[in-house]
């Protein structure tokens, strides 16, 4: 019996931890959304002349726009986890959460170098400073991780002293007033104790970067085939644990690692500065040699071929022409968005619940595309995501790394940017086949299938009140709310860009089937009361819907 208790506390602890982990990745969304504008301009000012007073201003105008952006991004990490994370999405979270990163951005670095200027880290290195050399201001003052873990303390703080009520001679600081002040003093004691803890974390992915780094580098205009392969592999890798990761929204903490902190390269834009991250070597890197695309270029194919492809194999797959032509209105647009933008949720979550196979094949498929493109050589970057959109804009960066580096024979061959067309091809045909295999071999409900087939609005027969449609309030929003278990049931309403994240009183009333029948892709069960509705890039304005009209009737 004792045995049966501990399995059952182990997986409510699991349970509990993945919703928040899940809430991590929710979070994550608000700082990111601002990077493909950014990204996008920092690109189309690269490109720029300044051989003219006017093209120098167009210039600045964009690269200092962008720069600016990437420059900052601890502190929007830090104002968008902290604001993401509280029970009532108030300002006095955010801007707590900006107090507290600029308060650690400016002490952290001075308590590390203090702290640790004797110790001895190898090779007669002495103190991180010495270490990191000009890179320790950026590493130990401003990145992502520390804005990551700053906004998530405020916020905890914040939501457990939000209605603190102080003596009256200390009463205006009662209340949402409070936190501000005390986020001083709670970021000071804090920053103390990273102090001790972070050095080392650095110290770890510093030397994880240079083996990285050396795995790529490239010798006399060529890459090495060894270190091709390493780096192949390790892009594999990643991409197949990415994918795995989708069911969960936790794709984007692994995302932000190999994006904005492994890697260093010197910055072609601030001369004697250097940049980590893969997303930012690439963007201004210094183009000789540059490693940077390394873990971007691989998820081109299957988002701009492979899942499209699998589109293809459930319209194939269909059980009647009528059924085909539903499928292709319904997903034919998910699969040009995946195409153009590399959003691909709608598609993964048609298929995942109903055959975890394909998923698991959806992500080896993944990994293995993502290798070839590795061994090949292929550098691309993305603002957003690996659509078609950042295809385009990537390729001059790409070609200058090729020219600039000196690449001969094979290698510069088939480093052209221009390889990933026929590789996504490959990459759509292996879809397509694998996805109508595994359907018509284990007879899947998928779209346009048995349980699968989809209905028109007047088949569905449902009714909507003048007064629901005069509200601004949805049917599909109406019957989201009703699939929830209704208005009693939920007690948190929280949306990232493709999923509703709703925390519910009771799992039990949670209708997995009429919230699908709505057009809702998948539904995530991360705990017994955290679950999360994926229906594509209408999450915003369908959970502001249901917001606004809060305890309406749902007849």
């Amino acid at each position: 019996m004792q045995t049966i208790a501990k399995k059952s506390n182990n997986l409510t602890f699991m349970k509990k931890m993945m919703e928040k982990l899940s809430r991590i990745g929710a979070a994550l969304m608000f700082p990111i959304a601002v990077l493909p504008v950014a990204a996008i301009l920092l690109r189309i000012g690269a490109e720029i002349p300044t051989e003219t007073a006017f093209a120098k201003f167009v210039n600045a105008l964009f690269l200092k726009t962008g720069g600016a952006i990437f420059d900052n991004l601890d502190i929007l990490f830090a104002i968008g986890v902290s604001f993401a994370f509280t029970k009532d999405k108030r300002g006095e979270a955010a801007f707590a959460g900006f107090i507290s990163i600029i308060i650690m951005s400016s002490l952290l670095p001075t308590l590390v170098d203090i702290l640790y200027a004797k110790v001895n880290l190898g090779n007669g290195v002495q103190g991180f400073s010495t270490l990191f050399g000009s890179k320790f201001n950026s590493v130990f003052g401003s990145n992502v991780l520390n804005g990551m873990i700053i906004g998530s303390f405020i916020a905890y703080v914040y939501n457990r002293t939000t209605n603190v009520e102080l003596p009256k001679v200390l009463g205006f600081f009662s209340g949402k007033r409070l936190i501000p002040a005390l986020s001083i003093i709670v970021t000071v004691l804090f920053t103390i104790f990273w102090a001790f803890i972070f050095p080392w974390i650095a110290f770890v992915i510093f030397k994880i970067s240079e083996s990285m780094s050396s795995a790529v580098a490239a010798q006399e205009g060529q890459i090495s085939l060894s270190a091709r392969f390493t780096r192949a592999g390790i892009m594999g890798g990643y991409g197949f644990i990415n994918r795995l990761l989708i069911p969960f929204g936790l794709h984007h903490i692994p995302n932000n690692i190999f994006w904005f902190q492994l890697g260093t390269w010197p910055s072609e834009i601030k001369a004697g500065e250097s940049v980590n991250g893969d997303i930012f070597i690439f963007l201004n890197g210094v183009a000789k040699n540059n490693p940077g695309g390394i873990f971007q270029s691989g998820f081109f194919p299957m988002m701009m071929f492979g899942l499209p492809a699998l589109v293809g194999a459930f319209i194939y797959k269909s059980e009647s022409k009528e059924q085909r032509i539903k499928v292709i209105s319904l997903f034919g647009s998910a699969a040009l968005i995946s195409f153009l933008t590399g959003i691909t949720e709608p598609i993964e979550f048609a298929f995942l619940y109903i055959s975890p196979l394909l998923f698991i094949v959806h992500a080896i498929l993944t990994g293995i595309f993502a290798f070839i493109t590795g061994v090949m050589g292929i550098q691309l970057g993305f603002g957003f995501s690996a659509g078609f959109m950042d295809f385009i804009l990537s390729i001059p960066k790409s070609l200058r790394i090729i020219n600039e580096s000196g690449f001969t024979g094979a290698a510069r061959v088939f480093a052209n940017p221009g390889w990933i067309i026929v590789v996504g091809l490959v990459c759509g045909v292996a879809y397509f086949f694998a996805g109508s295999f595994i359907i018509k071999y284990f007879d899947l409900s998928t779209p346009g299938r048995k349980n699968g087939i989809i209905l028109s609005e007047e088949e569905k027969n449902s009714f909507i009140s003048e007064e629901v449609l005069n509200s601004g309030f949805s049917n599909k929003a109406r019957k989201i709310v009703a699939g929830f278990g209704g208005w009693d049931n939920i007690l948190e309403f929280n949306n990232c860009s493709t999923r509703l994240r709703y925390i519910v009183k009771d799992g039990s009333k949670v209708n997995e089937e009429e919230l699908k029948k709505e057009g809702v892709f998948g539904v995530v069960k991360v705990s017994d009361t955290s679950y999360q509705a994926i229906i594509g890039v209408e999450a915003e304005s369908i959970n502001n819907q249901i917001v606004s009209n809060k305890g309406s009737d749902l007849v």
